[in-house]
């Protein structure tokens, strides 16, 4: 009975660990991603979307709807740390960031691979 006890503690750890070292691959691609909206690069901001984020979000897309978040929220300003958290099998990171009098929160979802497989805008709670 130990064993099998000690057995599901090492797994459990194991299990963890790779959840935490998850969290923490997606938060380093969650950055990128900003950044590169941040710089306007948007073919940059889509390196790390999976097959189905980039057939949905293309570049050229992303280039015509990220512009307008700070013709409807304001001039950029500067973006609260990260917090990372699990749903349904995937890293989630939401970034909040400050737009004018605004805040709204930037959500990436990432799979075991570590790609990009949602992002969202999303008003702050």
């Amino acid at each position: 009975m130990k064993r099998i006890v000690c057995t599901t503690c090492i797994a459990l750890g194991l299990a963890a660990g790779m959840a935490h070292a998850a969290g923490a691959d997606c938060q380093a691609t969650s950055t990128r991603l900003l950044d590169h909206l941040d710089k306007g690069d948007y073919a940059g901001a889509t390196t790390d979307f999976d097959d189905r984020m980039k057939a949905g979000l293309s570049a050229d897309r992303l280039a015509r709807i990220w512009p307008a978040v700070a013709q409807q929220f304001g001039v950029r300003g500067t973006r609260e740390s990260p917090r990372l958290s699990q749903a349904d099998g995937h890293a989630l990171v939401i970034t909040s960031l400050h737009y004018g009098q605004n805040l709204i929160d930037a959500q990436v979802a990432c799979d075991a691979d570590g790609r990009i497989g949602g992002f969202y805008i999303k008003p702050h709670r």
